[in-house]
């Protein structure tokens, strides 16, 4: 008796719950970020501040270059005619601009990767605003990245279009 009061608790239990889960409908969007970053005007400018950053980070590259090989060029011009302490001045003094150059490469390489990330930080949280709205707007339980994670999806809207009105993008 014990043992079919149980069983007919838990009957009702799982019939509550999965009329409670088969109530909920789960809706499925999904958008292109790459589409909207080309539409969006702070896509240009983070991509023109790029440029420009990288300009001024390779002409530095190139002067600290042209240093290097004209101390090098002199150095070869003048070595038989200098003595053994001024050569060991101009080894020193090269070997010096070259150390400078490479930790200035390393270091280049790392200030762009923080460049581009605080760009596209004030990009992606923009995007994640919009989403966010349009979710909440049009009931979205999941939104995806088009190119994400996602493999298999039955029934998903593309919410980019909605996103680019959001956004005021043409």
């Amino acid at each position: 008796m014990k043992r079919t009061i149980q069983l007919l608790v838990l009957v009702i239990v799982l019939s509550i719950t999965t009329n409670v889960v088969a109530q909920k409908t789960i809706k499925l969007g999904h958008f292109s970020s790459t589409d909207l970053i080309k539409r969006m005007p702070e896509g240009d400018s983070a991509q023109a501040e790029m440029k420009t950053y990288m300009d001024e980070l390779q002409q530095e590259a190139e002067s600290m270059q042209k240093e290097y090989q004209r101390l090098v060029t002199e150095y070869q011009e003048k070595e038989a005619q200098l003595s053994n302490l001024l050569k060991e001045s101009k080894q020193k003094e090269i070997q010096s601009v070259s150390q400078r150059f490479q930790e200035f490469q390393q270091n280049a390489e790392i200030e762009i990767q923080k460049k581009q990330g605080e760009l596209m930080t004030k990009i992606t949280d923009k995007i994640r605003a919009a989403v966010a709205e349009i979710a909440k707007e049009n009931k979205y339980s999941y939104i995806f990245e088009s190119t994400g994670i996602l493999w298999y999806a039955e029934d998903s809207e593309d919410i980019t279009p909605l996103l680019v009105k959001k956004l005021n993008l043409k």
